[in-house]
């Protein structure tokens, strides 16, 4: 495995490594949780916000680079899906577990695999998180996984519309799909 640690501190600001190490360290404690892939999980969480620091015009470029079309999303959750388009040229992954997992680590999607799911979860409840529903989201990721993406899935919705922010399709459709597969009476899918 190569080292992630020094590829992604040489990229991010100190603040920013400081959060991706703890989203390792949580998507290594859910992977082993719950039975996922932890070399998977663990490329991931290290590369997922790889490009987050760049703005808009440099990651427009990146993906053009390489025939990307961005996401009609806000430019702040760009950074996911252009660093998966771009993961085999930059960085040498090719699984598409990994990419898919990077791609959709903002927005969520119906059908995130669960390499996909522990990075989504990761990403909200890492150590350094500190918002109100942190703790219960922590407690939910001890319930089941997919209980935890519902939970989490609903924060983040949650998050904004008291903004009035738009919410992506996606993440309204992946919100769903979870909450039908669970029993509400234990959180177990």
């Amino acid at each position: 495995m190569k080292d992630w640690s020094s590829i992604v501190s040489q990229r991010l600001s100190q603040k920013r490594y400081v959060h991706v190490q703890g989203v390792v360290q949580t998507a290594h404690t859910l992977a082993l949780r719950y039975g996922v892939d932890e070399q998977k999980a663990v490329t991931a969480a290290w590369l997922h916000d790889i490009f987050r620091e760049l703005g808009p015009s440099e990651l427009k470029r990146l993906a053009q680079e390489v025939d990307f079309p961005l996401p009609e999303s806000d430019p702040v959750t760009w950074h996911g899906p252009v660093a998966a388009a771009r993961l085999a040229l930059d960085f040498g992954v090719t699984d598409d577990e990994v990419k898919e997992a990077i791609a959709w680590h903002t927005l969520g999607h119906p059908k995130m695999s669960s390499v996909a799911q522990v990075l989504y979860v990761a990403d909200a409840i890492e150590p350094l998180r500190t918002y109100p529903e942190v703790a219960n989201l922590r407690a939910a990721a001890t319930v089941s996984l997919a209980y935890a993406v519902a939970r989490v899935a609903d924060s983040s919705i949650l998050f904004l519309l008291e903004r009035h922010l738009p919410i992506a399709i996606q993440t309204i459709e992946m919100r769903n799909q979870f909450w039908k597969s669970i029993d509400v009476t234990n959180g177990k899918a």
